[in-house]
């Protein structure tokens, strides 16, 4: 996830996990500090369950304007935020402090890449790294420097050499971000013991550590050449996995928490990765999926074919002891429109609504785990809120999502306490779908309208890529409901 002000990259649309620990580097280069918020995490059975209709988490780049104490309340609203340790005393002596006074149960964290190191941040100021910084110097480390003392600690391609990122390294310049042995146990302990001393034992120390790129196979983060360490995805990930468990350990010792990139959940080892992980004991806080139901990758707004969109929902509520966070988002701005991966029309609004209504297929509100983010055109330099956030609230699940096929087309559709929600996730158009009673659709144009306002729709059209809110109609009682019968008859249909 390259979490620091670095540039976001051109993906090439066949390739739809991309890390941001990617766009993190570019900044590093330029000279740039990125900031991430986001949301924040603690194991399943020790965190506080969100009550909210749309947890969220907020991930701002250094591209973005110095905080502000007026940019407290928005930030306050935020459930978790993953932030860059320099942003620590832009709002008084604490910006942390400054948040938490609003809202107590927002946990902040801190950047950090994994499984990877810089060999040309050695002279940074550690309260602008983004990443080891040790690569000739030791910083105190009692294990020495990486490559002075490591040199086992390198992972190698088949020929002996070393491996590293493609995008992030200037191999002219002789800059690598290399890639290090995260399956070793040597190495989970030097990156602890330098985060600990980088994060938790400094003035801007947070609630816990953003872990980036803890992915579930290479591909995903673009390296030069195949691992001989970790040639398979089987393999890649077994190790993986011991790295994100390992130094979640280490650091929940010091009272912090962790949150990993981990993405991949297109596919089904992708999956496989998530949920291995979260029947270990002591899985991750957090998890992320940055490329969840629409992506900015490749096109205006890209949508994923229904099978792969189909995984993600599912594997949110597959999750039972972490924390998932979802991130959606789209090259367009509010208000824009312009062509999808599917070559046709899209727009910034219906790109929002289609990954609002696929989170809330998938989202366990039984567990309370399940958390959201949109960015747009601009990226992560701006505090991204929307009125949805505040105003979309259909109550809580009466079950799980159910599939009605209609002229060929495969229609998600859950019920809630208050309603509905519909998502079509594919390129064809619906027509008509007969709705279980009569509702109100909330839309975007009439979301600040009052109820009363908006006409009562028995049936629906439902267009490719695009989903509908709706809100029960007063006076109705829905059959489904568990105790909604004291009178059978009354039930609608």
């Amino acid at each position: 996830m390259y979490c620091s002000i670095f540039n976001i990259r051109n993906s090439n649309s066949a390739h739809f996990e991309r890390s941001l620990a990617k766009r993190v580097l570019a900044a590093l280069r330029a000279g740039a500090v990125l900031f991430i918020v986001a949301a924040a995490a603690l194991p399943a059975a020790a965190q506080a369950q969100s009550t909210k209709f749309i947890p969220t988490f907020l991930v701002y780049y250094g591209g973005g304007p110095t905080l502000t104490s007026a940019d407290v309340p928005k930030l306050a609203k935020y459930d978790m935020i993953d932030i860059d340790r320099f942003r620590y005393n832009n709002i008084g002596s604490s910006t942390w402090s400054a948040i938490k006074a609003v809202n107590p149960n927002s946990n902040i964290f801190l950047y950090e890449m994994g499984p990877e190191s810089p060999s040309y941040l050695d002279s940074q100021d550690v309260v602008y790294l983004n990443g080891l910084g040790r690569h000739n110097v030791s910083r105190g480390h009692p294990m020495g420097s990486l490559n002075g003392d490591q040199p086992g600690l390198f992972q190698l391609d088949a020929s002996g050499k070393r491996i590293y990122s493609t995008g992030y390294s200037n191999v002219g310049a002789n800059q690598y971000w290399y890639l290090m042995d995260f399956g070793s146990s040597a190495y989970q302990s030097y990156w602890a013991t330098a985060v600990k001393a980088d994060i938790v034992d400094q003035a801007w120390v947070a609630d816990g550590i953003f872990v980036d790129n803890c992915n579930s196979n290479a591909a995903a983060a673009g390296y030069n050449t195949t691992s001989a360490w970790y040639p398979t995805d089987a393999a890649w990930s077994t190790a993986m996995n011991s790295f994100v468990t390992a130094v979640s350990v280490s650091l929940h010792g010091y009272n912090q928490k962790i949150w990993c990139n981990k993405g991949g959940t297109t596919t089904d080892a992708g999956v496989s990765a998530w949920r291995a992980l979260d029947s270990f004991s002591t899985p991750p806080d957090v998890l992320l999926e940055e490329g969840a139901f629409a992506v900015q990758w490749g096109s205006d707004t890209q949508f994923f074919p229904e099978a792969s969109w189909k995984r993600q929902v599912d594997n949110m509520g597959a999750i039972k002891n972490s924390r998932v966070a979802l991130m959606s988002h789209t090259q367009l701005s509010p208000g824009q429109s312009g062509t999808d991966n599917w070559n046709k029309p899209v727009t910034f609004w219906q790109t929002l609504w289609y990954s609002l209504g696929s989170f809330s297929l998938g989202k366990n509100d039984t567990v309370g785990n399940s958390y959201f983010m949109f960015n747009g055109g601009s990226g992560y330099n701006q505090l991204w809120w929307f009125d949805e956030y505040d105003k979309l609230d259909l109550g809580k699940s009466v079950g799980g999502y159910k599939v009605s096929t209609i002229g060929g087309v495969n229609i998600y559709w859950r019920e809630f306490e208050k309603g509905y929600v519909y998502v079509n996730p594919t390129a064809t158009n619906v027509s008509s779908i007969t709705l279980p009673q009569a509702s109100q659709q909330i839309t975007h144009d009439n979301l600040l309208s009052t109820l009363s306002s908006i006409p009562t729709v028995n049936t629906i059209a439902l267009k490719g890529h695009n989903a509908a809110f709706l809100m029960k109609s007063s006076g109705t009682v829905t059959c489904s409901q568990p105790g909604n019968r004291p009178n059978p008859k009354a039930c609608t249909h």
